[in-house]
């Protein structure tokens, strides 16, 4: 199961919710990101890195990121690509949940995610660790935000 949450500004009601994870349809979702690094959809560098790396791996779980210019949140996937430890493994058949890239990969390229409003940078936050920290800030007013819904899903 995969978690969700939605956090809200105290102050002008700003809303954003975030579904994290990927849920039961993880291979499908694989394999159809797979498909479009193939395809030049995320860029050349990353397409190459799949035509001469046939065991890469990709984290295609969704996360929350914050753009770094507006403030704006975001549920983007991770997109990071990853190699297998042992160069001996086909370990990059098939679809490698995040947990499985922690133990066994190497991160060898992070996707450079770019806010769909400003074209800034994006950043990668544990949502849920930053809303207890009382660090996330409504991107509409400044004012704090704070948890207003959880839920898992599939």
């Amino acid at each position: 199961m995969s978690d969700g949450y939605t956090i809200r500004c105290r102050k002008c009601g700003y809303e954003f919710t975030a579904f994290l994870g990927i849920g039961m349809l993880f291979p499908v979702v694989y394999e159809e990101t797979v498909s479009k690094i193939r395809k030049g959809k995320y860029g050349k560098e990353y397409k190459r890195f799949f035509e001469e790396h046939p065991n890469a791996a990709v984290n295609c779980e969704n996360e929350a990121a914050v753009c770094t210019g507006c403030g704006r949140f975001e549920c983007v996937k991770n997109l990071s690509l990853y190699l297998p430890k042992d160069e001996n493994k086909k370990t990059g058949q098939g679809y490698k949940m995040a947990c499985d890239l922690e133990e066994d990969y190497v991160k060898c390229m992070e996707y450079e995610h770019k806010c769909s409003v400003c074209r800034s940078p994006m950043k990668f936050i544990d949502l849920l660790e930053e809303i207890k920290n009382g660090k996330v800030c409504c991107p509409e007013c400044g004012d704090e935000m704070e948890l207003s819904g959880s839920l898992n899903w599939d």
